[in-house]
C-alpha cells in the first residue's frame, strides 16, 4: 500500500465511518482505528496490525519433554473439544436472512480406493502417483498416536515429513514407502510444558525449509493456557534447527490458542489461533500473526505483525489461505448468505475485508452415520457456521473459499459449498463468478482441505462417507481437483485413498488433513488422510501419504 493511497484512505475514513458502522457488524482489536473506501462496489474496512516478534531457541537448548500418556492426551483434547462445542452452541446457525439457494449443481462422482490409477478421462484423468501408508501413525513408537489421527505432511523431493495426533512425528527418504521416527518433541515453556495435538506441516519451496507446529498446554487433564510452537527444519531427515514459541497472550495465563494453523506468502509465515479464555470459555477473537520468513529460516529473531479480529460477539474462525504470493487471503462465513474475505498484502501492515452476498447455505449438526458400527462421524462443529473447517485458496486470478454445510432442499447429504471470486486490480477488488458445490447423492462430504499448485489448480482432500438416516459407507479421505477439466460448479471427480470399514465411535473424524504443492513437481499435489480399518482403536488407523495430479506422473 503506497503512502499516497494510505493518505487517500484517511481522507475517506471521516466521510464513510458512520455509514460503515451501520452496515458492517465486525469489531476489531489491536489498533487505533479503521479506514474505509469503496472497492468494486463493496465497502472495504481496513484495520492496522500491531508489531510483534519471536525469538528462536536453538537445537542445543532443547529440553526433554515431560511424559504425557495417551489418557492424558485424550483429556487435553476433550477439554478443547468441550470448549469448541460450547462456544459454537452460542452462535445462531441462521444468523442473517436466508436468500434463494443457488441452482442445484450436478452431484460429484467418487471412485474406490486404488493405490495407483488414472481417472476416466484418459491422459487428463485424476492420477494417484503414490498412496503409501504410514504404519507408525497407528502405534506409539514415534510419539503418542490417536484414532482421531489428523495427519499432516509435506515433501521435499523424496523426503517427507509427517505428523499427527497426538504428538507423533516421522520422516521418509523414499517418498513415503517407509517411515522412521523423528526426534521427540521437546518440553514447552513453564506456562505450557505439555505437548497436546493439532499439528501441521508446511514446506517453503523458495527457502527449502520445512515448518511444523504443535499446540502446547499447561495441564495434562484440564488445560487453561497454551502456546503454539513453530519448528524450523532445514533438512527433513535431520533434526529441527530451532523453534519459536508463539504466545498469543503473553501477559495472561488463562488463554487457550485453539485450532492453530500455518500459512505461507512470499515473505511471511502466518500462524493463526482461536483465542478462548476462562472457566466460561469466553471467546477473545481469532488472531492472525505473520513473521518474516528469511529470519525464521535463519533461526534469527523474527519480526512481524499481528491482528486480533472479533465479530460482534459471534465467534468465527480464521485459517490462513493456501497458494498466497504477495497477498494473503483468509475468510469466514459472515451469515448464511454472505462471506467476508480478508486480505493482507505483504507490503502493507493493514488488513482489508469485504462482504459478498451468495446463495443461502445451511448449517447444523449433520447426520453422517455409516460403517460397520453405523455411527456418526460429523460432530456438532463439523458443519457449523463458526467455520472450524473453512478453507481459502488463492490462485493466479481468483480467491476461492470453501465451507462444509448440512443437508438442504437441494442436497440430501451434508456437502461442501464454495465461492469463487475473480481478482481485480486491487487486493480487495473481488467479483463473484461461481458458487461450486461438492455433493454426493448417497454419502456425506465435509472437512475440506485445499492446496494450490503452480498451474493455479486447486487440490482438495475431503472427508467422505456416512449417510443421513444411517447405513452409509465408512468415512474416509478422498482427493480431487478443481481445474479446467473439473471447473464446477458441480460434477467433481474424487477418489478415495484410504480403505475404511468403521466410523469413529465419538463423532470425531478430524480436520487437519493437508494438501500442498508437490516438490519439485509443481503441478502435482501432496495430501494426507486416513480411515479406520477393522475397528475404531488407534491400531486401526490407516494413515496415508498421497501424491496426485493429472496426466503423466511427475518424475
Amino acid at each position: 500500500m503506497t503512502a499516497r493511497y494510505q493518505a487517500h484512505l484517511r481522507r475517506r475514513w471521516r466521510i464513510g465511518l458512520l455509514a460503515l458502522a451501520m452496515v458492517l457488524p465486525v469489531a476489531w482489536t489491536g489498533s487505533a482505528g479503521a479506514q474505509a473506501t469503496p472497492g468494486n462496489g463493496d465497502h472495504v474496512v481496513y484495520q492496522e496490525s500491531v508489531p510483534t516478534s519471536a525469538t528462536p531457541v536453538l537445537t542445543k537448548d532443547f529440553r526433554a519433554a515431560p511424559p504425557v500418556t495417551s489418557q492424558q492426551h485424550h483429556a487435553m483434547q476433550d477439554a478443547l473439544i468441550k470448549r469448541r462445542v460450547k462456544l459454537a452452541a452460542q452462535v445462531p446457525q441462521t444468523d442473517g436472512e436466508r436468500g434463494v439457494p443457488p441452482a442445484t449443481a450436478p452431484t460429484s462422482q467418487v471412485e474406490n480406493v486404488s493405490p495407483r490409477a488414472k481417472g476416466p478421462t484418459g491422459p487428463n484423468g485424476l492420477v494417484i502417483a503414490r498412496n503409501n501408508r504410514n504404519p507408525l501413525a497407528s502405534t506409539d513408537e514415534c510419539g503418542v498416536a490417536a484414532s482421531l489421527a489428523e495427519p499432516s505432511a509435506a515433501n521435499d523431493g523424496p523426503n517427507v515429513y509427517y505428523t499427527g495426533n497426538f504428538d507423533h512425528q516421522e520422516f521418509s527418504t523414499d517418498r513415503g514407502a517407509t517411515f522412521s521416527c523423528a526426534d521427540p518433541y521437546p518440553a514447552g515453556p513453564a506456562e505450557a510444558p505439555f505437548t497436546c495435538c493439532d499439528t501441521q506441516v508446511i514446506y517453503d519451496h523458495a527457502r527449502d525449509v520445512t515448518f511444523h507446529s504443535m499446540l502446547y498446554l499447561d495441564d495434562r487433564f484440564a488445560p487453561t493456557n497454551g502456546i503454539v510452537r513453530v519448528f524450523v527444519r532445514r533438512n527433513i531427515p535431520s533434526p529441527d534447527n530451532c523453534y519459536y514459541d508463539i504466545d498469543f497472550d503473553p501477559s495472561a495465563t488463562d488463554v487457550l490458542p485453539d485450532y492453530p494453523h500455518l500459512g505461507l506468502s512470499k515473505k511471511f509465515l502466518y500462524v493463526s489461533a482461536n483465542r478462548v479464555s476462562g472457566p466460561n470459555f469466553d471467546w477473545l477473537g481469532s488472531e492472525m500473526r505473520r513473521l518474516n520468513l528469511d529470519q525464521l529460516a535463519a533461526c534469527k529473531v523474527a519480526s512481524g505483525r499481528t491482528i486480533n479480529i472479533t465479530n460482534a460477539g459471534d465467534q468465527r474462525i480464521l485459517v490462513p489461505g493456501s497458494g498466497a504470493q504477495n497477498v494473503m487471503y483468509f475468510s469466514w462465513v459472515n451469515t448464511p448468505t454472505q462471506w467476508r474475505v480478508f486480505s493482507w498484502p505483504d507490503n502493507s501492515t493493514a488488513v482489508g475485508s469485504t462482504l459478498h452476498d451468495v446463495g443461502a447455505m445451511t448449517f447444523g449438526d449433520a447426520d453422517c452415520r455409516g460403517g460397520v458400527n453405523n455411527t456418526d462421524w460429523a460432530d456438532e462443529v463439523a458443519a457449523n457456521i463458526v467455520g472450524f473447517n473453512v478453507q481459502t485458496a488463492i490462485t493466479r486470478n481468483s480467491v476461492n473459499v470453501w465451507a462444509p454445510t448440512d443437508s438442504d432442499a437441494g442436497y440430501p447429504q451434508a456437502h461442501i459449498v464454495g465461492a469463487q471470486f475473480h481478482l481485480g486490480n486491487r487486493p480487495n477488488d473481488l467479483r463473484l463468478v461461481q458458487e461450486p458445490v461438492i455433493a454426493f447423492a448417497d454419502q456425506c462430504a465435509g472437512l475440506p482441505a485445499v492446496g494450490v499448485n503452480d498451474s493455479g489448480d486447486q487440490g482438495l482432500a475431503i472427508a467422505l462417507g456416512g449417510r443421513a438416516g444411517g447405513g452409509g459407507p465408512a468415512v474416509t479421505t478422498a482427493v480431487g481437483i478443481k481445474d479446467k477439466y473439473n471447473k464446477g460448479p458441480g460434477g467433481f471427480v474424487f477418489r478415495k485413498v484410504a480403505e475404511a470399514t468403521y466410523n469413529p465411535d465419538d463423532a470425531r473424524f478430524g480436520d487437519y488433513f493437508t494438501v500442498s504443492r508437490n516438490s519439485p513437481c509443481g503441478r502435482f499435489f501432496d495430501a494426507t488422510g486416513y480411515g479406520l480399518l477393522g475397528g475404531t482403536d488407534t491400531a486401526n488407523v490407516n494413515a496415508r501419504y498421497v501424491e496426485f495430479g493429472r496426466g503423466e506422473v511427475c518424475r
